[in-house]
């Protein structure tokens, strides 16, 4: 009888440990699919980040365009008045 019950509990401690590792396999994909998302973000982010660095940079140019003519005008509206 005590071998029955003996039995009896390696089998559920042997179902649970089963539990426990598919549990644990299961984390370890999630834990790889969020580290690719991760990745994938951060490339995405850093592309973001140069693109709007670009954009700053030409409407820094565009603006310095502008201001140049815009005083060219006003010299040349000066001179003329």
């Amino acid at each position: 009888m005590d071998n029955e019950i003996l039995i009896k509990q390696f089998d559920e401690i042997e179902t649970k440990v089963e539990r426990v590792l598919s549990a644990l396999q299961a984390l370890e994909a999630k834990n790889v699919e969020l580290k690719r998302q991760v990745k994938s973000l951060e490339e995405t982010l850093s592309q973001k980040e140069t693109a709007e660095g670009s954009f700053n940079e030409e409407k820094r140019q565009i603006r310095e365009r502008v201001d140049g003519l815009l005083k060219k005008l006003s010299d040349f509206s000066n001179n003329n008045s």
